[in-house]
């Protein structure tokens, strides 16, 4: 890999690795799925849809819905104003009987006749959190509003050396210190294109500016030379097609109303 490459993950990886007050590595205790809806509304139908959405959730939170959904925009990135709804952390049981909750209380039902109308399409996927390679709040959520998104499309046969490298670089985080001061989520889609991502929460635009010493620096100071550091990089991204970067900025309108 040259060293522009080199220098672009490092910036991707420690812009994604940015201060939070709290942190926490209670992993164990928590669900390692999320499921994710992502839709484009249809044009002009942005006023109907907001609204319809806003009472659909305002429904779920009076059936009492054993989920919490949250609402998201893209705001920065190569597809801007798409919408997200999301509810984390859950497993794999949990599904079976969302399923059914869903259908007794009406909530597919609900939508399908008062939002569905105002969208374009959908996507549907369902994202692996990993915990144990991530330093992250004892939650899914942080206080944002702004969430930026790296995204690595797998290669085909690839991602072993590619993950083998991420948990390695995430040990080396830990192991300086870089997580008494900041935090990181790995996660993986299930559903559509295989991809690795990793995700940061930002109250503002200037939170987001790259630190100081990047992490390709961090790096290579610890492991001892700078063609060490290259290695692991090189490694990174030898199972990886290539990445993308989106931020979303969470919409209290489209998430669910009741309090935590």
């Amino acid at each position: 890999m040259n060293k522009i490459s080199t220098m672009v993950i490092s910036a991707l990886i420690a812009c994604l690795l940015l201060p939070l007050s709290v942190l926490a590595d209670s992993h164990e205790e928590r669900g390692g799925l999320a499921d994710v809806w992502l839709m484009k509304i249809k044009g002009g139908m942005e006023e109907e849809f907001v609204a319809a959405a806003k009472e659909h959730m305002a429904m779920r939170a009076a059936k009492g819905d054993s989920r919490k959904w949250e609402g998201y925009r893209s705001i920065l990135g190569d597809h801007v104003d798409l919408i997200q709804f999301r509810a984390c952390c859950y497993d794999w049981a949990e599904l079976d009987g969302y399923d059914k909750e869903s259908m007794e209380k009406g909530f597919d039902e609900h939508w399908g006749e008062n939002v569905g109308q105002y969208v374009d399409h959908y996507h549907h996927y369902l994202e692996t959190m990993d915990w144990e390679n991530s330093h992250w709040p004892d939650g899914e959520r942080t206080d944002g509003p702004y969430y930026g998104v790296t995204s690595w499309t797998y290669e085909s046969g690839g991602g072993s050396a590619s993950n083998d490298a991420m948990k390695e670089m995430s040990r080396i985080a830990k192991e300086v210190g870089w997580g008494d001061d900041n935090e990181w989520l790995w996660h993986s889609r299930v559903g559509g294109k295989p991809m690795l991502m990793i995700v940061n929460s930002n109250a503002s635009y200037a939170e987001m500016a790259p630190p100081e010493k990047s992490f390709f620096e961090v790096v290579s100071e610890h492991l001892g030379s700078d063609e060490a550091a290259q290695a692991m990089f090189d490694q990174f991204s030898s199972g990886l097609a290539g990445s993308d970067y989106t931020i979303w900025m969470s919409d209290e309108d489209l998430t669910d109303p009741r309090d935590e």
